[in-house]
């Protein structure tokens, strides 16, 4: 027999490098990489060319002008936040019929596909939408999640019903999940089931995940109607060549596991061959691309019974004891802060480790790629549902081969942390744990 053990929270973290979410009583960052501001604050960033400087997080949006057609952005009036179904509207219009009175003619019937993309972290799985009309003639709408802050760009390729295709784009700034905040939807749950449904410590229980969406039903002209129907979600995009990863540890984040399910006929995913090392509560956060929707770091919760002979908790080092190390020793190989190094919530920072011969001190250089990178790095706050998954700089084509390996991360608060380094050198996967304190000064990392 199955038991739903969870129906959970809809979280961060995210994509295939850096990822970060977060959920109310569950942060999720799903990093992949961003330079995000401060609530209210215009950065003067730019990043492939789009100047991040010209949105702000008020209602009135900016405008773009593509030939003749005017199409003006209209954002929440409290901005855009991570780990939330957005509304995001805007109106398209043809400035070259314009009525005294009326304005420009409103552009009606447009077919509008939109992109949403990171610049600075170019594997992340992409959001695509096709926009749907408002009630408004000339008015559509978009819905879109984003994993965690930063800076993002909406790209639209707008197909008029008379006139030839034409694209604009519009940098979006995105802030963190804000805490006491009432959220607005959480367009994703995750469930899981077990076989048996009392799990034993020591056995290997039938694990299954279904993921469901939260979707908005649309009339038959394509207009939202406001009401809302769970659909199982059964198209995935591959991210770091896998459908769904999934970071299993206790709660006091004693113990970690990286596994990756296999998706069933019936678009649930399954893990048959793990064995649960003691008893006690695990939090399993599995990281996922809905179909074109980027990625959601989705968190369920196990209590485990039982005990293993021998042993009644896990034998890795719990978080509120853990050394001040800022090297570990990992099959030889010194992994170490580099100096400057620094960490700060609700900012994208560079985050560098330097990989040495533990015996002489000569950098590492031939690290092998894993999972589609050359190093992971994830990230579990003390409360151990705050989850920071985060990928190598790409904009770095050397980046990871010369003894140094830079990771784009931005945890959404202040606080503790366990962090784990995975990285592949001669076909076998070594992994190097530390504790790490995130300071709300952000002058630079701390450990505890």
């Amino acid at each position: 027999m199955w038991r739903n053990v969870l129906n959970c929270m809809y979280r961060k973290a995210v994509a295939g490098c850096l990822i970060l979410c977060w959920a109310p009583a569950l942060a999720q960052t799903h990093q992949h990489g961003s330079m995000s501001a401060a609530r209210g604050q215009t950065p003067r960033h730019s990043a492939n060319g789009v100047d991040f400087s010209a949105q702000g997080a008020t209602a009135k949006g900016p405008t773009k002008q593509a030939g003749k057609y005017q199409i003006s952005l209209r954002l929440p009036e409290d901005g855009l936040v991570a780990g939330e179904e957005q509304e995001i509207e805007f109106r398209v219009v043809d400035t070259s019929r314009t009525d005294p009175v009326l304005g420009p003619a409103a552009v009606i019937r447009a077919v509008i596909q939109s992109t949403v993309t990171m610049p600075s972290m170019p594997s992340m799985p992409k959001v695509e939408e096709i926009a749907h009309p408002e009630g408004v003639p000339g008015d559509y709408g978009l819905h879109p999640t984003f994993a965690h802050g930063g800076e993002y760009v909406l790209s639209m390729k707008i197909a008029p019903p008379a006139g030839e295709p034409f694209t604009v784009e519009f940098p979006l700034n995105v802030v963190d999940e804000i805490p006491n905040r009432k959220p607005r939807t959480k367009p994703y749950r995750l469930e899981l089931k077990t076989e048996p449904g009392k799990v034993k410590a020591g056995e290997a229980p039938k694990l299954r995940f279904i993921v469901w969406a939260n979707r908005e039903t649309r009339d038959e002209e394509g207009r939202p109607t406001g009401k809302r129907k769970l659909e199982q979600v059964k198209q995935f995009d591959i991210a770091h060549e896998k459908l769904m990863h999934l970071i299993i540890v206790n709660k006091d984040l004693g113990f970690f596991s990286h596994q990756h399910p296999d998706q069933q006929p019936d678009g649930s995913f399954t893990l048959n061959d793990f064995a649960f090392p003691a008893a006690g509560e695990y939090h399993l956060f599995t990281d996922v691309a809905p179909k074109g929707a980027g990625g959601q770091v989705l968190l369920a919760g196990l209590k485990v019974e039982g005990k293993v002979e021998g042993k009644s908790k896990p034998a890795e080092t719990p978080l509120t004891t853990a050394d001040k190390a800022t090297e570990r020793i990992v099959a030889g190989v010194s992994v170490a802060f580099k100096d400057g190094a620094t960490l700060g919530p609700k900012k994208t920072s560079l985050f560098t480790l330097t990989l040495r011969q533990a015996d002489t001190g000569e950098p590492i250089t031939d690290l092998q790629p894993y999972l589609g990178a050359m190093g992971h790095m994830m990230m579990i706050h003390e409360d151990a549902q705050t989850f920071v998954h985060s990928h190598p700089d790409e904009r770095d084509p050397n980046n990871g081969k010369q003894g140094d390996l830079t990771f784009l991360t931005r945890p959404p608060k202040a606080g503790l942390y366990r962090l784990w380094v995975e990285f592949q050198r001669g076909a076998k996967l070594n992994r190097a744990e530390f504790t790490v304190e995130v300071k709300e000064s952000g002058n630079g990392y701390n450990t505890h």
